[in-house]
């Protein structure tokens, strides 16, 4: 697996929205170790202006920033055909489903390991599509 998520992944420009520091630096490196080129943004604003000013190939997003939730950024991301997972310690799996169809959903506690293996086989089933 770790073979198909490196490819997958492998100069792939991805953003990381994720408010928990120590989080955000463990998915980083892994998206680093597989090749990824990586932009992170710890609040709703910064994650929102990244969004809307940078061009990415896919994005974790995790749900509660700082108590406001990241939609506006999957919002963006959508319209703009970006692939994304959620990521998630508050339970909210069934109403992201509902409001994001297919997108996948990893709870917390998720290690980056998991986290950038799920988001590397959306990538390459996006591409197969």
């Amino acid at each position: 697996m770790a073979a198909a998520t490196g490819t997958a992944l492998a100069g792939k420009h991805v953003l990381v929205v994720e408010d928990e520091f120590l989080v955000a630096i463990d998915i980083e490196a892994e998206l680093h170790e597989n090749g990824a080129r990586v932009t992170c943004a710890g609040t709703l604003a910064i994650a929102e202006a990244c969004a809307k000013r940078e061009r990415f190939d896919a994005a974790i997003l995790d749900v509660n920033l700082h108590g406001k939730v990241s939609y506006p950024v999957a919002d963006i991301l959508r319209q703009e055909h970006v692939p994304f997972v959620f990521h998630t310690g508050q339970g909210e799996k069934r109403t992201l489903s509902e409001r994001y169809p297919g997108v996948e959903v990893c709870n917390k506690p998720c290690d980056g390991t998991a986290l950038v293996s799920v988001l590397g086989r959306v990538l390459a089933d996006e591409n197969a599509a």
